[in-house]
C-alpha cells in the first residue's frame, strides 16, 4: 500500500520517537496505579495512584500545548483529558484508555522481576499495566505528538483521555462514563484496549455483556460424623443435616449444562464458538463462623461471571439464568423447599458498532497503511473483544466507539504482563494516520 508524502513523514517521525515511546511506557508502568476499589485491595493504601499516573501524563499534554483538564468524580481519583483544537470543518475524535490496573498478584510468580519494573527486554516492555493499558495510552499520546512534529494542523478536534476506574466496573460513573457529562463528546472514539486475542491489532467493533451474580445456598449444620445419616439410604436425611456445599455443587453442575447449551446455540461471527460462558469464579462455604471440616456446612456461596451475547438484552439473560436455576432446584427435595438466593450485583453492557460504520472502516484503513513492512502487514482482521471495556459507556453516551490496541488479554492481569514493542509502535502509527484521516488536515 502506497503512503502519501504526509503519511510517510508521520510514520518516520514515530520511528524517530521509538525510544521515547518505550521509555515513557516504562516510566509510567513504574507508577503504581492499582484500582483502589478492586476486591481484596486496601482502598486507602492504593488511593491516589491513578491520580499520580495521570499527573505524569498531564505534563506531556501541557508540553504539547493541549487544553488540559484534570477532574475527580470520586475524591483522590483523577481523570485526565487533553484537547487539541482543530481549525474547524473536520470530524472530532476521542482517543481513550484507562490508567488504573489490577493488583500485582503473586510477586513470586513474576519471572521478569518486579511487577513495577517497567523492564525492557527481548523486544517487550514488562510490568503491571504495560499491556492493560498504559502502553496503549502512551501510544495514543505519541500519535498526536507525531502529527504536531511534522506540522499538521487538523480540521477537527482531538481529545486525548486517560480515565480511572475501569478495572472495578466503576468507570461507568467516575471514569470514561463521566466524560460526556463533563462536556467531552466527539463524532467517534477509539478505545485502545488490547485487540488480542485471537488476533494482534485487530479492529474490534463489539464486546460481550457481563453479569456478576451471587448464588447462595443454605444448608443445615450438624456434627461431621452425621454425614452418613444425611446421604445414605435409610438415613435420617434432612432431619439431621444438609451439606450446603453438596447442594452448591449440584447447582454448579446444572448451570454447567446451560453453559454447554450456550456454547452450541449462542453464536456470533466475530467470536470463537463457545465464547459466551457462565463462570463459577469464586466458591466459599462452611459452617457459619467456623471454617473447619468438623461440621456439616450450612452455607455455600458461588460468585458467577456471566459473559453473554452482545445482541441479548441484559434482563433476558437474567431471566434465562434464573429460570434454569429454578428448574434445577425442582429436582432436589431440599432445594425445592429452600431455594437458593440470587443476588444480581453488576451488569456491564456490551458495545456494538456496524463494521461498515465510518470509524470502523477508518481504523481498518489506517492499520493497513501503518503495518506496511511489519509482521502485521495485510488486511485488518476483525474480531470481537474478549472482555468488556469503556467503549460501552462512550457508546451509551452517544459516541460511536471501536477498540483497537496493542497487546493481548492473554497477558493482561497475568504474571509477566507485557506489551511487544513492535506492536506498540505499529499501533502508534495507526492512531496517527487514523487521526489525520478522520479529522482531516486544515488547508489554512
Amino acid at each position: 500500500m502506497t503512503l502519501t508524502d504526509r503519511q510517510r513523514e508521520i510514520v518516520e517521525s514515530i520511528e524517530e520517537m521509538r525510544n521515547d515511546i518505550v521509555e515513557t511506557v516504562s516510566r509510567l508502568v513504574k507508577i503504581r496505579s492499582v484500582n483502589p476499589g478492586y476486591p481484596g485491595t486496601n482502598y486507602d493504601e492504593e488511593l491516589g495512584g491513578e491520580t499520580e499516573a495521570n499527573k505524569f501524563l498531564s505534563e506531556f499534554y501541557r508540553q504539547m500545548d493541549l487544553e488540559v483538564d484534570l477532574w475527580e468524580e470520586d475524591k483522590g481519583r483523577t481523570n485526565l483529558v487533553g484537547i487539541w483544537k482543530g481549525a474547524g470543518g473536520g470530524r472530532s475524535l476521542i482517543h481513550n484508555g484507562h490508567i488504573d490496573t489490577v493488583p500485582l498478584g503473586r510477586i513470586d510468580a513474576w519471572e521478569s522481576g518486579d511487577p513495577l519494573s517497567g523492564k525492557v527486554e527481548g523486544g517487550k516492555i514488562y510490568g503491571r499495566g504495560s499491556c492493560d493499558m498504559k502502553g496503549p495510552v502512551v501510544a495514543q499520546m505519541f500519535a498526536i505528538q507525531a502529527l504536531q512534529r511534522v506540522g499538521v494542523q487538523l480540521a477537527g478536534d482531538v481529545i486525548l483521555s486517560s480515565t480511572v476506574g475501569e478495572e472495578n466496573m466503576d468507570s461507568a460513573r467516575i471514569g470514561a462514563g463521566s466524560m460526556v457529562k463533563r462536556g467531552y463528546s466527539a463524532d467517534a472514539a477509539v478505545v485502545s484496549e488490547p485487540s488480542g486475542p485471537p488476533y494482534s491489532l485487530a479492529a474490534v467493533p463489539t464486546s460481550p455483556g457481563l453479569w456478576w451474580v451471587t448464588v447462595t445456598v443454605e444448608g443445615k449444620a450438624s456434627h461431621a460424623a452425621t454425614r452418613g445419616e444425611t446421604i445414605r439410604a435409610g438415613g435420617l436425611g434432612a432431619e439431621v443435616a444438609v451439606n450446603a456445599i453438596d447442594k452448591g455443587v449440584l447447582l454448579i453442575n446444572a448451570i454447567r449444562a446451560l453453559e454447554d447449551e450456550w456454547g452450541l446455540e449462542k453464536k456470533h461471527p466475530l467470536f470463537k464458538p463457545g465464547h459466551f460462558t457462565l463462570l463459577p469464579g469464586v466458591i466459599s462455604g462452611g459452617p457459619h463462623g467456623v471454617h473447619v471440616p468438623f461440621f456439616i456446612s450450612d452455607y455455600c456461596t458461588i460468585e458467577y461471571c456471566i459473559w453473554h451475547h452482545p445482541d441479548e438484552d441484559a434482563e433476558c439473560v437474567k431471566e434465562e439464568f434464573s429460570k434454569h436455576v429454578y428448574h434445577a432446584t425442582q429436582m432436589d427435595p431440599w432445594l425445592r423447599k429452600n431455594p437458593p438466593k440470587l443476588d444480581w450485583k453488576v451488569h456491564w453492557p456490551p458495545f456494538s458498532i456496524d463494521v461498515e460504520h465510518p470509524i470502523c472502516q477508518a481504523v481498518m484503513k489506517a492499520h493497513e497503511q501503518a503495518a506496511v513492512g511489519t509482521k502485521f502487514e495485510g488486511p485488518t482482521k476483525l474480531a470481537g473483544f474478549y472482555a468488556v471495556c469503556d467503549a460501552a459507556f462512550l457508546q451509551r453516551d452517544g459516541v460511536p466507539a471501536i477498540v483497537y490496541g496493542p497487546g493481548s488479554l492473554l497477558a493482561a492481569h497475568a504474571p509477566d504482563e507485557h506489551v511487544e514493542i513492535e506492536e506498540l509502535i505499529t499501533a502508534t502509527k495507526t492512531y496517527a494516520l487514523l487521526t489525520l484521516d478522520w479529522c482531516g488536515e486544515s488547508s489554512g
